[in-house]
This record gives structure tokens, sequence and C-alpha cells, in this order.
């Protein structure tokens, strides 16, 4: 296992090979379980396509999660998820007796397919952890400790690239420096990019080449990078 680095392979395959207990944290963005509808056109209709040939519409929490849990030091991630995934990493936890919360994402550019339901304007981030992980208490960043973080319309990288502030923020609360943060669905490379700018050793997987190339090239263009 070699940190710093970033492995074009598939991630559940990628993690069958890491040792028991090496990683002190997980901030990841899996696929969602998605479903269109709601007469969605044009920009809306390409977003889930994008989605789609990414193999992002469909995932199983619990395998993912199962095969996650001996890869880890003391249990402790932020999982993003839609609504329909919630009730899966909620199991998961309540299996394991491990403790959890649940942080939202508000988006100020949702999907506009509002039929017969509220705007999908939401994400939800899990939190999962077991006795002992570690929990920043300095209080230096008071606005991390918010349950509740908005967004604000940009264009990204990646068709669901998260922002780099929520990222960081998780990153701050529950790692220490130079400890070990793995992101096996790594995308663009955001993950990457907060450990680095806050002294922490990353791990990622990205299946994509493409994407694999983006998150490379984002961290070298890194202005005085910390590592």
């Amino acid at each position: 296992m070699e940190v710093n680095k970033i492995y074009n392979i598939d991630c559940l395959a990628f993690m069958k090979t890491l040792p028991d207990k090496c990683i002190d944290l997980v901030v990841t963005d899996p696929p969602y379980e998605f479903t269109t509808g709601g007469g969605l056109v044009g920009k809306d209709r390409d977003y889930v396509n994008k989605l789609r040939d990414l193999d992002c519409l469909t995932f199983n929490p619990t395998e993912f999660l199962n095969i996650l849990k001996p890869k880890m030091k003391i249990f402790n991630g932020y999982f993003f998820c839609n609504k329909k995934l919630i009730k899966e990493y909620l199991q998961f936890a309540e299996d394991n007796n491990f403790m959890f919360d649940v942080l939202v994402m508000a988006k100020d550019n949702p999907i506009p397919a509002y039929r017969g339901h509220h705007l999908s304007d939401l994400e939800y981030i899990i939190f999962i952890r077991d006795n002992g992980s570690y929990f920043n208490q300095d209080g230096k960043y008071f606005d991390d400790f918010r349950k509740f973080y908005l967004t604000q319309s940009k264009q990204g990288l990646h068709p669901a690239e998260k922002p780099l502030g929520i990222v960081t923020r998780y990153i701050r609360l529950s790692s220490k420096e130079n400890d070990i943060v793995f992101d096996p669905y790594l995308g663009c490379g955001t993950t990457a990019v907060a450990c680095i700018q806050n002294k922490r050793n990353y791990i990622g997987c990205e299946i994509s080449p493409e994407y694999c190339k983006i998150a490379q090239d984002r961290i070298k263009s890194i202005s005085n990078p910390l590592f």
C-alpha cells in the first residue's frame, strides 16, 4: 500500500488487497441509487446520462461497508448518499453498534423535477463512527460542527463533484495531521486536494482513466502543496 497515490482500479477489488486496520478516516461519495422521472429534459437529462455512463446510478452500500470495515483502525467515515440509501447505511451502523449522524448538503440548483413531490435539493451524508474514533474538539473552525452545508452553483470537473469546503470540513473534524484518509470513489480528486491542504495523507481509487488523470493533474497544479 502506497499513500498519497491515486489507484486507477475498481475500489472493491483494491480494498480487498489492503492490510487490516490501515485507514484512519473515509470521506467518499459513492454511487447513489437513482431513478429518473419527473419529465427530465435538456441539461438535466444530460446530467443523469453522464452519471449513468460513469455507473453512478446504482450501489450496494452493505457490500461496500463490510469490505471496508476491517481495513479501518477504528470505523470512522462520511458517506454521501441520497434518501433512498439512508436506511442501508443506518442499518449497517445499527448492526455493528456504531454511532451515526445524518448530515445534509443543500443544493441551490437542484434538478427541476417536482411532479408530485418536493424538489430533490438535498443530499445526505451519513457519518458512522465507532467508540474511540477521533473527533476534533478545539472549536477553531466553528462552522465545521454544523450539520447543514449550502452549496452554490458551479460547473465542476465531475458531474457528481462535491465542494472542497464540505470535504475539508469532515477531514478537519475527524482526522489528525498525518492520518491516512481513504476515498474509494475519488472522482476528480477533491478529497486528495483537501488532504494535501490540511497535512493529511490520502489514498484514492478512481475506476475511470479519464477522471483519474484529471485528479492527478489537479493535484499537480496545487500551489505550494504541503507534501
